[in-house]
């Protein structure tokens, strides 16, 4: 069941950033905004309270939290964006499409902001999208220290 949810939940990811990204452009979209942010944002949080009440998610952020920690010479100096294993393209942090899919929404978030008042509803899609596709990138390092 877990591999089948992440799975809907990558495409949800994908498809978030999507109309988010096409409401700018055909308006009668921007009247699904709303409800296509709720449903978003319930897959969200049904994949933190997955992980937050699965053992195995635990002990996995637990032992990637300590991997990520152990190669550092400081292990309070936070992991910086370029870090090739932990970074935003790091290689531990998914499969290449969640990756790239990851970064754009991610780096999306920032332009968005400063558009904040021309985009209207779109931003909280594309941030709801962002925070499913971050959710996986934390499931995926969990199951693969688990």
């Amino acid at each position: 069941m877990d591999v089948q949810l992440r799975r809907v939940s990558f495409w949800v990811a994908v498809l978030a950033g999507t109309i988010a990204l096409a409401s700018l452009a055909i308006t009668p979209l921007r009247g699904i905004l709303i409800p296509a942010t709720a449903i978003v944002a319930a897959i969200a949080a049904l994949l933190f309270l997955r992980m937050l009440f699965s053992p195995t998610y635990r002990r996995g952020i637990e032992t990637a939290d300590t991997a990520m920690r152990a190669n550092k010479a400081s292990p309070r100096r936070a992991i910086g964006m370029r870090d090739p294993e932990w970074g935003l393209f790091g290689g531990r942090t998914g499969a290449p499409a969640l990756i790239w899919l990851r970064a754009i929404l991610f780096l999306g978030i920032f332009p968005a902001m400063l558009l904040q008042a021309w985009i209207g509803e779109a931003i909280w899609l594309w941030v709801a999208g962002t925070f499913v596709a971050m959710e996986l990138s934390l499931m995926h390092i969990a199951l693969e220290h688990a």
